[in-house]
């Protein structure tokens, strides 16, 4: 009886030389095409071999995220195609809101659009880093089988949370009759988001593309997004003190308008990454 591993070798080596057995014809496309396959007794084919390891889930390999990626990268391009002039004015914008006054009457509407371009610059790349954040610190769920469709619903939620909050922000104008005041508090949070959007970028692809350093890059992100809320709540602190207000109306206002929203949206993106949303709305 001949070796059974001799059968399944796809080149027979001569023992004393470096080529094949002479005489044999040896076809390698059927054979690699045919690796592992014999056929049985009931005429049906049997593999022989191993079955393969699938390889590690990782974020470069989904083309959705490079393509949401590749979006944002040509809003930035194609805003800041001038240099970043924009770029001062807004921060400058940020840190003054007496200048945001002055400003908030002078805005065309070219430059409204590029604030909603960098508005959803900002919800696209949190998105992507929340979702990578998930999967590293929790692989145990099953999320990563669907990624684009996850980030899908992460933008969903933060978009409604932004969209909620600015309706808040409309009603409490017209509920105390400071529609003006709340128009330029509004510019100046939409601002906030578009630093934040900005400066999330390269951290982003360094998240997504690179193996190294996520918990500093994540350590970094978070800093910069207390930074941009620290801000905004010095300019909110400024306004109560300026109108005379009982320090306690801050404390409220500032939990149930500026924290809690926070910590919901959180609980709502864990609840999101834990279930698979998209199947249990099939059912």
């Amino acid at each position: 009886m001949r070796d059974s591993v001799a059968l399944d070798d796809s080149v027979r080596q001569n023992p004393f030389g470096s080529g094949p057995v002479q005489g044999e014809v040896v076809d390698m496309i059927n054979r690699y095409a045919e690796y592992g396959l014999h056929t049985g007794e009931d005429g049906q084919k049997d593999r022989n071999g191993h079955d393969g390891l699938r390889l590690p889930f990782n974020m470069e390999q989904t083309d959705g995220v490079f393509g949401l990626l590749l979006l944002c990268f040509l809003f930035f391009s194609h805003i800041y195609n001038g240099g970043v002039t924009f770029l001062k004015e807004n921060i400058s914008l940020l840190f003054s809101s007496e200048k945001s006054k002055k400003i908030h009457h002078q805005t065309t509407a070219r430059e409204y659009l590029y604030n909603y371009f960098l508005v959803f610059q900002t919800v696209v790349l949190a998105s992507i880093c929340v979702y990578d954040i998930f999967i590293e610190f929790d692989s145990r769920s099953g999320a990563d089988r669907k990624p684009f469709l996850s980030i899908l619903s992460y933008m969903a939620l933060i978009g409604l949370f932004l969209g909620i909050k600015d309706v808040a922000y409309m009603m409490l104008g017209y509920i105390f009759d400071e529609q003006k005041r709340m128009k330029v508090w509004r510019r100046t949070c939409i601002i906030g988001i578009e630093i934040l959007g900005m400066f999330y970028f390269i951290p982003a692809l360094l998240l997504v593309y690179a193996n190294y350093y996520h918990l500093q890059i994540i350590i970094f992100m978070l800093i910069l997004f207390l930074i941009v809320q620290l801000i905004l709540f010095y300019q909110i602190i400024v306004f109560f003190i300026r109108e005379k207000f009982n320090f306690l109306y801050l404390i409220a206002y500032l939990c149930a308008v500026e924290i809690l929203p926070y910590i919901f949206l959180m609980i709502g993106l864990v609840y999101l990454y834990r279930i698979d949303v998209f199947n249990t709305l099939w059912l």
